[in-house]
Parts: C-alpha cells; sequence; structure tokens
C-alpha cells in the first residue's frame, strides 16, 4: 500500500480508525486533564453516544471519498480509537510510535493487517528507550512541528531529525504542563493558516509560529479540543459542531466547513484529528 503524506491538508485518500466499542466508562483512566474534569463530575463519555459520532463521522468521511482503513481491536488496550498517536507518516515513510503508556502499546497489534500492506522498507519503528507519539507531529511539506510534551521527549525529535536527516526542518515546540499533545494546542489549515491556544505553548515556542495567520482560542475552547479538527482537503474542514466562533472564523478565510457532533468522544481528551491516521493524501 502506498504511504504519502507530505502534510496536514492535501486531499485525504485513507486513514486508519478505530472503532471506539472496546471503550469501557467504568475503567476510566485518569491519563490526561479533560479526563480528570469529567471523572470529577462523575460525567465520563458514554459508550453509545461517542458509538453514534464516529459512525457519523465516518460516514462523512466516506461520503467525501476517503478510503477508511479500520483496525482491529486489542483485548485491554486502552484508548484503541486515538489512532493518531499510535503512528503517523510522513513523505512515503510510515513511523510506528513508542508509546508513553503502557496500557497503550498493545493497539497497534491490531494494525497488523494493515501494516503487513506497507512495504517493509518505508516503515520505521521509534526505538523503545525513545518516546514518539503521533499527536506531537504536525507535517508542514518540508517543515515538521514536533511538540515537546509529556509524552514526546526530545529524544524523539532527534531521533526524527535522525531519519530524516537535511531532506526536512525540524522544529521543536516546547508545550506547557498538563497539555497532552501538540495537536490540542496547534492544528495547521494550509500554509498560511493554523489554529492555536498561545497559553499551551511556551513563548520561544510560539514566536516559531511567526509566518502563520492564527485563529486563536479561548481557554474554554481549547478545553473542547477547538484545535483538533480534521482537514480533509484544503478547501474543507470537520469541525465539532459546538464551535461555531471557530466556525466563523475559518469561513471568513473562504474555507468550508462540516459541523459534526464529537462533544461526548472530547471527553476523553481526543477529537476528530486525534482518531484519525492518515496514509495517503494527494495534491
Amino acid at each position: 500500500m502506498k504511504v504519502n503524506v507530505n502534510n496536514e491538508y492535501d486531499k485525504l485518500q485513507k486513514v486508519i480508525v478505530a472503532s471506539a466499542n472496546y471503550y469501557d466508562p467504568t475503567k476510566v483512566a485518569m491519563n490526561n486533564e479533560t479526563i480528570k474534569h469529567y471523572k470529577e463530575k462523575e460525567n465520563v463519555p458514554k459508550k453509545e453516544i461517542m458509538l453514534e459520532e464516529q459512525k457519523k463521522f465516518w460516514e462523512t468521511l466516506k461520503e467525501n471519498n476517503i478510503d477508511i482503513l479500520i483496525a482491529d481491536q486489542v483485548e485491554g488496550a486502552k484508548g484503541q480509537m486515538f489512532t493518531r498517536d499510535l503512528a503517523f507518516a510522513i513523505g512515503d515513510k510510515f513511523f510506528i510510535s513508542n508509546m508513553r503508556k503502557e496500557n497503550r502499546k498493545a493497539a497497534i497489534n491490531g494494525w497488523n493487517h494493515i501494516i503487513n500492506t506497507i512495504a517493509k522498507e518505508n516503515i520505521i519503528k521509534v526505538p523503545d528507550d525513545i518516546y514518539l507519539e503521533g499527536g506531537d507531529v504536525l507535517v508542514d511539506n518540508k517543515t515538521i512541528y514536533v511538540g515537546v510534551s509529556e509524552r514526546t521527549t526530545m529524544d524523539g525529535v532527534n531521533f526524527l531529525k535522525s531519519v530524516l536527516e537535511e531532506s526536512y526542518t525540524i522544529i521543536p515546540l516546547k508545550l506547557k504542563e498538563k497539555f497532552l499533545h501538540l495537536d490540542v494546542v496547534f492544528t495547521i489549515i494550509n500554509p498560511n493558516l493554523a489554529i492555536v491556544y498561545k497559553e499551551g505553548l511556551e513563548e520561544d515556542s510560539y514566536k516559531l509560529l511567526d509566518k502563520f495567520d492564527k485563529i486563536t482560542l479561548t481557554e474554554k475552547e481549547q478545553f473542547e479540543l477547538g484545535t483538533n479538527v480534521f482537514v480533509i482537503n484544503p478547501k474543507t474542514i470537520i469541525i465539532n459542531s459546538n464551535h461555531k466562533r471557530i466556525k466563523e472564523e475559518i469561513e471568513k478565510r473562504n474555507i468550508k466547513t462540516i459541523p459534526l457532533e464529537m462533544e461526548e468522544t472530547a471527553k476523553l481528551g481526543g477529537a476528530f484529528r486525534c482518531t484519525t491516521c492518515p496514509i495517503e493524501r494527494i495534491e
């Protein structure tokens, strides 16, 4: 199978997803600030609502002629629906992440039927002693932004540099404490536009994003994962239907939005981008 991802916004052809059916609301791990918030309020996500949100999202992808590759369920693995973290593509290379949380590592075993169709020379496994997760990797043609976070270390950034060598410019962005991955505070919409939560990044890192016209988010919008939209082609973005202000800001820039419900899923700390792993985009 062909791997080809040169940025976050070219027309999406193939994407890896996984069902939320593994989810057990009685066994929610306190893995991030979002989950902690809802668990403390005894308002953990309801599985049946999450599955309905996912069904409508997948139907929308199919309606836009996107090929969905569904990972198998893996008994006991947490966070399986958040496929973005488990692997990522840059150019024709397919990277298998090394996850920080042990209870998430086994989820990649459900991808074997997909991974086995990729040329072996294009598959790169992050070493076991280095932490690098896909939610911290944003591709912008020959520039790669990598979040240095709770889940991805500078060793991960340096590993990526060693693999990509001088073909790419790697820009590390330091997240402030409590923010799980880069894509919950920063998402690239096109070569000139990004959605950013300024307070989620260290000041020096935020300054590295000067080239972008920025849609900046409020604290509430970030907490509801307003950055975690999903670009399916240069002129179309899937967005959470409750983010009306962000929707208006995007549409002001002549980009179409497809609003879908994702509130329940977002309570687990991930939304549209987190639940997708693009494997092929074309210009």
